[in-house]
């Protein structure tokens, strides 16, 4: 869209849909953060209003058991026998024991209003105190009972029947008591002794005090209610309906199930949810030690009101932020605008061919240092555009020009000077592979350099001299007639030539073909054929020479150059060995003929048995014989033959006693070195027996 075309226009759409997406983003983020943190406020005032009453709470049922348990332990410890309770005696002095821990331990205990210690087995009552308020002091129920009615008290709670039965301690639902005459619950414990039931002792709470003190003081506002309820959270114990009220009477029906009420009774911040006159709400439950639950029960849109008034408040906000932001990013994006067009045009300027140009922004930000970096990139540019036109055009290892430059040199002379005559140069360096193989590719390097200056040196910097490629090497002379291209092709051919390598001089030499151009506008591709047709035809003659461009060349067969030392030997039939002119000479070529005298499948496999060293194929018992008349040789003139008889062994392990004529000269390529034939002297024997040699050196 067009509306987008210019940057300016992008980001500050960009910027407005940035603010936009922020501020839809900050208000969602914001609204679920307030609405999360008001429902975990909420969960926090339920679950300290829960925890500090049921904590005061549990802590006097916690005392209550622990007085009982205490004087559990202590009738255990006294009971050694059940059958010393059939003595009433010692059933008076236990009561009286238990009366005393009793009165010791519910001073500060107002909440228990009876206490007592029954024996199951007698179906009696020993002791039983009550109180008939919160001062502390009990009377002795079963002395008052006994004085009313003329006779002992029967079983006062119907709870004893399941201590009985479960045989556990246990606090019981709430009853009624019409001995005490008050709404209680009980806390009872059997005692045990030899696997029997000897006793029970027990204390009972006042329920209806117990209620009003978890009912005081209920959370603020119309949204809650604090509830005392069974196990299962649906029965209410309230100050009005001490033994229990259904919920559901009152439209509170749970969603969760009863296990999970349990759950929550015993872990913090689990809330359980109900509807209460079809609200949804939450119950924050702390579980009592007598298996009630203490629940705070809220309804859920009350909470979420007061959210509301914030949330438009915040929005209201964003919008005056948005609209007052967006003011900023309009000015500063048309400052921006001004210095990027400058550097757009300065890029179009460059990419002209251009590079005179001038960017003056001084600003230290982005775009001035965009500016100041791209100012001095295209002085570099136009540095290095030189640079890179003379690397394209030149061979990195002789400085001369590669066949690009070759290429538009001389199409440019050829272009400019269509009727001159000229000259076209191909040579290349004889036997390169050689110098390669024997000094290695660093000495090889160093050959090409050289030939390179002597042809410059030779030709003079104003011809159009270059690296072909590889060996190849090409000079095209401006402005040459036929008479003095042949006189600087030919003096160049007898120039003797030479390169040093640590140390050592080696001498080379160079094939040369050339042809003529007579300004009949002859192509430069056809002057390139031609030229390299006589540089192959001098190859096939025997190299280190030159020759003039012949049509008869045409019909030379190049495949005749592959014609080497390898093709002419391979057929020869006695072995060749071809070695350096050294006590321990590295091996520099065999024959196939060799190869079967030696027993060996193929060089590689010669090479390996012999280690490369012309020794080695010696017997270890003739090594220093053999050794010796080659030390007397190389004393001697080159271009003597010689002939020895000795002993050789074969990869095979065989001995074999051959004849072998040598002769020492000297290889523009390997420097001095040994031309060997050799054959088994089993092949000769009739010979030499009829016409025995004269040769001095044959042993």
């Amino acid at each position: 869209m067009k509306l987008f075309y210019s940057l300016k226009r992008k980001v500050l759409a960009v910027c407005l849909a940035g603010m936009i997406l922020m501020a839809l983003c900050v208000g969602g983020i914001s609204l679920w953060t307030i609405s999360h943190l008001t429902y975990d406020y909420e969960i926090q005032n339920m679950t300290h209003l829960v925890d500090t009453k049921a904590t005061i709470i549990d802590d006097e049922l916690l005392r209550s058991e622990n007085i009982v348990n205490y004087t559990a332990n202590a009738i255990s410890r006294k009971v050694d026998d059940p059958a010393q309770l059939r003595d009433l005696s010692f059933r008076q002095h236990l009561a009286q024991s238990v009366d005393h821990d009793f009165q010791d331990a519910s001073t500060n205990l107002h909440i228990i209003c009876s206490y007592y210690l029954y024996y199951p087995s007698e179906n009696i009552s020993a002791l039983w105190k009550a109180s008939n308020g919160r001062d502390s002091t009990f009377y002795d129920v079963l002395v008052k009972q006994q004085e009313e009615i003329g006779h002992t008290a029967p079983r006062h709670v119907i709870a004893f029947a399941y201590l009985m039965d479960q045989g556990e301690a246990a606090w019981t639902q709430p009853y009624y008591s019409s001995y005490l005459n008050r709404y209680i619950i009980s806390y009872r414990r059997p005692i045990y002794k030899d696997g029997v039931m000897v006793a029970i002792v027990g204390i009972d709470i006042d329920f209806q005090a117990f209620i009003d003190r978890l009912y005081a003081n209920p959370p603020e506002g119309e949204h809650g209610m604090v509830i005392l309820s069974d196990t299962t959270g649906t029965v209410e114990y309230a100050p009005d309906k001490p033994l229990g009220i259904q919920l559901a009477d009152k439209d509170i029906h749970i969603r969760d199930v009863a296990d999970k009420v349990a759950e929550a009774g015993q872990t913090d911040n689990m809330m359980v949810t109900y509807d209460w006159a079809g609200q949804e709400s939450i119950a924050g439950i702390k579980g009592l030690r007598n298996g009630m639950n203490f629940i705070d029960l809220r309804r859920k849109p009350q909470i979420y009101n007061r959210t509301h008034k914030a949330v438009m408040q915040m929005v209201l906000g964003l919008v005056a932020i948005c609209i007052l932001a967006s003011l900023l990013p309009i000015y500063m994006i048309n400052r921006l605008s001004e210095r990027l067009q400058r550097v757009i045009e300065a890029a179009k300027e460059v990419g002209e061919g251009n590079y005179d140009i001038k960017l003056h922004d001084t600003q230290r930000d982005d775009i001035g240092e965009l500016s100041r970096n791209f100012q001095a990139m295209v002085g570099k540019v136009a540095a290095s555009q030189g640079n890179l036109t003379y690397i394209s055009q030149h061979d990195v290892l002789t400085g001369l020009l590669n066949r690009m430059g070759l290429d538009k040199e001389i199409a440019d002379w050829l272009q400019a000077h269509p009727d001159s005559h000229g000259a076209l140069v191909s040579l290349d360096l004889d036997g390169f592979k050689f110098i390669n193989d024997l000094h290695g590719h660093m000495a090889g390097d160093e050959a090409l350099r050289t030939l390179a200056r002597d042809l410059v040196e030779s030709f003079g910097h104003e011809q159009i001299i270059g690296r072909n490629g590889g060996d190849e090497f090409v000079v095209f002379m401006k402005d040459a007639e036929p008479e003095a291209a042949q006189a600087a092709v030919k003096a160049f051919s007898n120039k003797k030539k030479a390169f040093t390598y640590d140390g050592e001089t080696h001498s080379f030499s160079v094939s040369i073909g050339y042809t003529l151009y007579r300004g009949d506008g002859m192509s430069l591709s056809r002057l390139f054929h031609q030229s390299d047709t006589a540089l192959y035809a001098v190859k096939l003659r025997g190299r280190n020479h030159y020759r003039i461009y012949e049509p008869s060349m045409e019909s030379l067969n190049r495949t005749s150059l592959g014609f080497n030392l390898e093709t002419i030997t391979k057929n020869l039939p006695t072995a060749l060995l071809v070695t350096e002119a050294k006590k321990d000479g590295k091996i520099l070529f065999v024959n196939k003929a060799m190869l079967d005298l030696l027993e060996c499948q193929n060089v590689t496999e010669f090479m390996a048995f012999t280690e490369e060293n012309q020794s080695h194929i010696v017997c270890a018992c003739e090594r220093e014989r053999v050794r010796q008349l080659m030390e007397q040789q190389l004393l001697e003139d080159a271009d003597k033959t010689y002939s020895v008889t000795y002993c050789i062994r074969t990869a095979k392990g065989r001995r074999k006693h051959i004849f072998s004529v040598w002769c020492m000269a000297d290889n523009p390529n390997y420097g001095r070195v040994f031309y060997a034939t050799l054959v088994e002297q089993k092949f000769l024997w009739p010979f030499i027996s009829e016409h025995p040699s004269e040769d001095d050196n044959l042993v």
